[in-house]
């Protein structure tokens, strides 16, 4: 059965077995091509924000496949200008397609969608929060650079706090035995929930520095980051932390020959344009890599590709992290992120999970942001 008929909301949707198979099965799109599989199939893309590489991708993936595409690459295009709901948009879509791709800026809209949809619905970034196939795509560059995800350093730099494709990376790096060293402003740490998760995975808390240059001899991979304007809610804090970090030809005279240089693009400023020319540098090949992933994916979740069936085993990790959440007694009110989908989406109640007892932290089951200040109950359960 394999990944068939099953969403992608978060990487935590799959094991470390499906993830090798995809990436498997990637390499195999990469040398032959798709072979007409997805022929009579039509995957529509959902893109409430700007994109090029992820929804060109996608498109580009499918028709690969042989099949077809339909959707709309801004919301103001569609029904959603006059009120529509996330779930009643993709209930809709789903009766027009075998497949669902959904980019939104509302952290958790992924979620509603593939709750409320009939057919597979993929996450392709929901504001801030993950970016799954992104990081499939990131782990395949990794994987053809170096020939393995286990064993190595990663420093991801620039905008941790922010950049959902980190938040979705660090943890999954993590899970398959490598290291992270966070490089970043302390105004763009990386949030406290995935420090602590990547912590729990590996049994150390990875490595925290504003330094890169002091950071980058000991990097088999450079992983940059563009400072998002558009995440800032105070845009005279964008201004002042833009340009953070610069990688150019004189930067790299102090990294490794073995490095690799990834990037999801779009870059602004961060990475020099006369970088571009050093083998070390990867972000092109790494956003080329994702059409063939973003091809295993929709052939897995629609069924066209045979799939071994130890793949699906549930790692403990994930049995633990399940185990793990559970839901708090009594009410404790709304999400304290506004760019949660509770706050927008109609008829939609917040929703809370336990994820720890020691200390105590409740996040939202939608977005993840902690709650703070806890409620009394659970300081007290604590």
């Amino acid at each position: 059965m394999g990944l068939e008929g099953r969403s992608l909301v978060s990487v935590w949707d799959l094991t470390c077995g499906e993830i090798r198979g995809l990436l498997e099965q990637a390499g195999e799109f990469a040398a032959a091509g798709g072979g007409g599989l997805g022929a009579g199939r039509i995957l529509a893309t959902l893109f409430y924000e700007p994109s090029t590489r992820t929804r060109l991708s996608f498109e580009s993936a499918m028709l690969r496949l042989g099949g077809q595409t339909l959707g709309f690459a801004e919301a103001a295009s569609s029904s959603v200008a006059k009120g529509e709901s996330i779930a009643d948009t993709v209930r809709m879509v789903g009766a027009y397609s075998d497949i669902v791709v959904q980019r939104h800026p509302w952290e958790g809209a992924a979620k509603v969608a593939a709750d409320a949809a009939s057919v597979p619905v993929v996450n392709a970034g929901d504001g801030g929060h993950e970016h799954p196939t992104q990081t499939l795509t990131d782990l395949f560059a990794l994987q053809r650079r170096h020939g393995r995800l286990g064993g190595l350093t990663v420093g991801l730099c620039g905008d941790l706090k922010y950049g959902r494709t980190v938040h979705s990376l660090a943890p999954v790096l993590a899970r398959f035995g490598s290291r992270c060293v966070c490089i970043a402003p302390p105004e763009l740490a990386m949030p406290e929930r995935f420090m602590a998760e990547v912590e729990e995975l590996s049994g150390q808390r990875p490595q925290e520095t504003a330094d890169l240059a002091a950071a980058l001899p000991e990097l088999d991979c450079l992983y940059m980051t563009r400072i998002q304007k558009e995440r800032f809610p105070d845009k005279s804090a964008y201004e002042r932390l833009k340009g953070s970090y610069v990688v150019d030809r004189a930067l790299l005279d102090r990294a490794p020959e073995h490095l690799s240089i990834l990037h999801p693009l779009p870059r602004v400023d961060e990475i020099a344009p006369e970088v571009d020319a050093d083998p070390r540098a990867a972000y092109f090949e790494q956003a080329a890599g994702g059409v063939f992933v973003r091809m295993a994916l929709i052939a897995a979740l629609l069924g066209l590709v045979d799939w071994p069936d130890a793949s699906e085993e549930r790692e403990p990790a994930q049995i633990a992290r399940e185990q793990r959440r559970r839901r708090p007694q009594a009410d404790v009110g709304a999400c304290d992120n506004l760019k949660c989908v509770t706050h927008h989406e109609p008829g939609l109640a917040p929703d809370y999970l336990i994820v720890s007892d020691d200390p105590p932290l409740l996040v939202c089951e939608y977005c993840e942001w902690e709650k703070r200040p806890l409620p009394l109950s659970l300081e007290s359960e604590g």
